[in-house]
């Protein structure tokens, strides 16, 4: 068989130079065949002859110069803004260093440490920082309302209340502003429309009124001021009760509140505005429950699609009741009775059966019965009138019509 003839540089005489080449004897054959190099001109010769690398081709491409400022190597050594960063550090060590230097070396020889608190300054506390002049008052009262008519008529309150503002063009916000005083809406009839609602006012009652109650209280017109009117002074002087052609003698207090032998009109009308003395308390009262069932039971069906009415009615409410409205049940809520729904739930059920007839789902549908005992084969055939007529076939036969023949219950016969 002939021969394939060699090339005429076999990979003997590569081998040959590249162990030549190698001054390290340890390589492997394959590592040195891979490091024998075909060219005399490393890439070392070639950058120091004025080759430019690659990368920095790019650089020089990115920034359009042949000197692109920054780092040949940009991850072979610290970035400008870490050699910036470090440099500030190092100046700010040292200024410090300066400061203490600085500082003047306290005298400590007249110290004597305090065996009591007396006369130390006191670091803290709400003392200083606490102004008595706004004492922090919260929003909702401490006592909460639990009863169901009551909270309804309270809800009624605050819708009246809301319409009432929006009837005069007041901003609605305003429906908190004044504390909860005496409730002039008992008489007041709302009924739902397609705008709102409509209120109906009582001669008890009036829309001046129900304003004039949403209105907060102004300051007492006889405390003293720095520069008053005229008519404030005249004010002033009509209420007091010093004598003014002797202003030394001592002030004899005077009840306007008792009763006296000859009063004039105006002054049973001043004792009957500032008496403390209920003039209803005597009267009849009716009851949360007479209320409620006085009113059209339309209201319920008013809108609460307006968010401003709605956040009105929701804050006074709050206000009027003590009660939390969450998030969830303020979205849900379209009209009054499902605000209502969530504020006055109904007490638990005793028993199970009273919970599932409570359901509508449940009592609407047409197939689905519920009873408050076990149904037994007697009570079907009762409902649909078959038992008189097996009764009546079983005592004809001498059979028994409950149990069995001869045995007795313990609580007597069934039937």
């Amino acid at each position: 068989m002939r021969r394939i003839t060699r090339p005429g540089r076999s990979i003997d005489l590569l081998r040959a130079r590249a162990t030549a080449q190698t001054p390290s004897p340890y390589l492997c054959s394959a590592c040195k065949l891979q490091a024998t190099s075909f060219s005399t001109t490393s890439i070392r010769a070639a950058r120091n002859n004025g080759k430019v690398p690659f990368t920095e081709k790019i650089r020089q491409r990115i920034w359009g110069t042949d000197k692109p400022p920054g780092l040949e190597d940009p991850y072979g050594d610290r970035s400008v803004f870490n050699k910036t960063k470090k440099r500030a550090r190092v100046e700010e060590a040292e200024e410090g260093e300066q400061l203490e230097a600085a500082k003047p070396t306290p005298d400590l020889s007249t110290y004597e440490p305090a065996s009591t608190w007396d006369g130390l300054e006191e670091v803290g506390g709400f003392e200083e920082n606490w102004d008595p002049d706004h004492q922090f008052r919260g929003f909702l009262p401490a006592e909460v309302i639990k009863d169901s008519d009551e909270v309804t008529a309270a809800l009624h309150r605050a819708l009246v209340e809301v319409f009432a503002l929006q009837q005069v063009g007041m901003p609605l916000k305003d429906i908190s502003a004044a504390m909860p005083g005496v409730d002039l809406t008992h008489e007041v009839q709302i009924s739902p429309t397609a705008t709102g609602a409509t209120l109906q006012f009582s001669q008890e009652a009036s829309l001046e009124q129900i304003i004039q109650s949403l209105t907060p209280a102004v300051d007492d017109e006889t405390t003293v001021k720095e520069n008053p009117t005229e008519s404030e002074e005249d004010v002033a002087a009509d209420r007091s009760t010093i004598d003014p052609l002797h202003p030394s003698s001592p002030e004899v207090e005077v009840d306007e509140t008792a009763e006296k032998k000859n009063p004039t009109e105006s002054e049973e009308d001043v004792a009957a505005d500032r008496s403390t003395v209920d003039p209803l308390s005597g009267s009849t009262q009716i009851t949360y429950g007479e209320l409620v069932a006085s009113w059209d039971p339309s209201w319920l069906q008013i809108s609460l699609e307006n968010p401003e009415i709605k956040f009105a009615v929701l804050k006074r409410t709050m206000q009027l009741t003590g009660l939390r409205i969450p998030d969830a049940a303020i979205m849900p809520a379209k009209i009054v009775k499902g605000l209502l729904a969530h504020l006055v739930k109904p007490p638990k059920p005793r028993k199970l059966v009273d919970a599932l007839q409570q359901k509508e789902e449940l009592m609407n549908i047409p197939n689905v019965s519920i009873y408050a005992k076990r149904v037994t084969p007697i009570d079907k055939h009762k409902s649909v009138g078959r038992w008189k007529v097996i009764e009546q076939q079983l005592t004809e036969r001498g059979l028994p019509v409950t149990g069995h023949e001869g045995q007795s219950h313990e609580y007597g016969d069934y039937r």
